[in-house]
């Protein structure tokens, strides 16, 4: 069985034979969302990227569910394989497929009857409605795909196959850019083609990683079957704070979207959503490493190796860290750079407001790296309540609070700086949490 290597291995092999994998198919996947960006912003002007920004909370809330299943069935398939229970780790996964690819469907359904009133909700213009109905369209038709490719990347993991899923995401990511150059450097077509692009490239992704379960040559099989209810109550338990933290993330840029717009109209916002581009290169990269760990922690959890989980866990935080660091200081000394390359020419303001954000939001990576790793473990500790208060707390309250109050002082500086003070809230409420779980499992001793 390939799982075992999470048992057998020694940690710091582990650690890179599972994080370097889970890196570089986030690298690739930044890659994609940072050029992305560029071509949208250069080619088709600021008006475009603020209206594909606009139509993000809606997409996160259209994911959510399949992110919910995903990341709840995982622990519970490396907690049985961890038990060498394979079929019923088998029977968990093929119910979650078949469970994401229904719920793609039915929210792909609502984002189409919710667009409009979401829009005129936003106080969006004529223009970039019409704009960001267009970009959203192609989401909303290949849905269950793009759904089952997340989940497909965690489903590989878990069997051990993190080289595959590295060469899935490059392969996906690539294959995006090409698209992207043709269509919208080219072609000179319109925004539209953003997300068609981005879709048919998924959705051949999550054909393509799916093989390996149907060919029956993998740890998990697709079997016929549902899991019990009180399990799937389980699963989906385990998975809310992911849900929480994707529907509240969307809640929350909807809520600074309309600050922005009130407070520095159309560029503020376009402004923020190339830093949130630049950004997410940080953010895929501390998710990808601490994911990667995910199935190690949860198998470990499972066959009762406290002690090595614990050693995982100060690898990954350790490691976090460091990258967390790197990335702000990257952030402060070239974040003008990086913003030029999202401008036309002569975007003056645009240029202007998206350095003064990039500065102020790369503070917050100096301690959201914390909460991101102390989630993950105790999410793979099948801790689910600590782990959605702790969710809640980072996506909404701590946000919303922090966001009230600079704004009122600062102003349009403040609703960026909120972003760092949010950060650090939640890294000290992650921290407590952490150890309480660990004092719990009485894992110290065993260490």
């Amino acid at each position: 069985m390939r799982s075992e290597i999470f048992e057998t291995m020694s940690v710091p092999r582990l650690f890179w034979a599972c994080v370097l994998p889970g890196s570089v198919s986030m690298a690739a996947g930044a890659l994609y969302v940072v050029v992305d960006g560029m071509f949208v912003g250069h080619y088709m002007g600021s008006e475009s990227l603020a209206a594909a920004n606009m139509m993000w909370p809606l997409l996160g809330v259209v994911f959510a569910l399949a992110s919910m299943i995903g990341a709840g069935s995982s622990v519970q398939i490396a907690k049985y394989l961890g038990m060498h229970e394979r079929h019923q780790a088998s029977r968990t996964f093929s119910s979650s497929v078949a469970l994401t690819l229904c719920l793609g469907v039915l929210m792909c359904v609502a984002g189409f009857l919710l667009t409009d009133p979401f829009l005129k909700l936003l106080g969006a213009s004529e223009h970039t409605a019409a704009l960001s109905s267009v970009y959203i369209r192609s989401y909303l038709l290949s849905g269950p795909l793009v759904c089952l490719y997340y989940a497909v990347n965690s489903y590989l993991r878990v069997c051990g196959l993190q080289k595959l899923s590295m060469w899935l995401n490059v392969f996906t990511s690539l294959l995006n850019l090409v698209l992207d150059y043709v269509f919208i450097v080219i072609l000179r077509e319109g925004i539209w083609c953003a997300s068609f692009t981005t879709c048919v490239s998924l959705s051949l992704g999550a054909v393509i990683g799916m093989a390996p379960f149907v060919a029956g040559k993998t740890d998990l099989r697709l079997i016929k079957g549902f899991i019990p209810f009180s399990q799937l109550k389980r699963m989906l338990a385990n998975g809310v704070p992911e849900f929480l933290e994707e529907v509240s993330v969307s809640f929350l840029m909807l809520i600074v979207n309309a600050a922005l717009l009130r407070l520095g109209g159309t560029a503020a916002v376009a402004a923020n959503a190339a830093v949130l581009y630049i950004g997410s290169v940080v953010m895929m990269m501390l998710d990808g490493m601490t994911n990667a760990m995910q199935p190690a922690l949860s198998y470990c959890y499972g066959v009762r190796l406290y002690g090595r989980v614990g050693q995982i866990a100060k690898w990954l935080l350790h490691s976090s860290a460091v990258f967390a660091v790197c990335a702000c200081a990257v952030m402060e000394l070239w974040g003008p750079f990086f913003i030029s390359l999202y401008a036309q020419a002569g975007d003056d303001e645009f240029v202007r407001l998206g350095v003064l954000c990039i500065r102020l939001f790369s503070l917050s990576y100096l301690f959201i790296w914390a909460e991101i790793t102390l989630r993950v473990f105790l999410t793979a500790l099948e801790s689910p309540g600590r782990a959605f208060v702790l969710s809640m707390c980072r996506s909404i309250v701590f946000p919303l609070g922090s966001l009230a109050l600079c704004a009122s002082v600062w102003g349009l500086e403040g609703i960026w700086g909120s972003a760092a003070v949010a950060a650090l809230l939640s890294a000290l409420l992650g921290a407590r949490f952490a150890r309480a779980l660990w004092r719990s499992l009485n894992a110290p001793s065993r260490v």
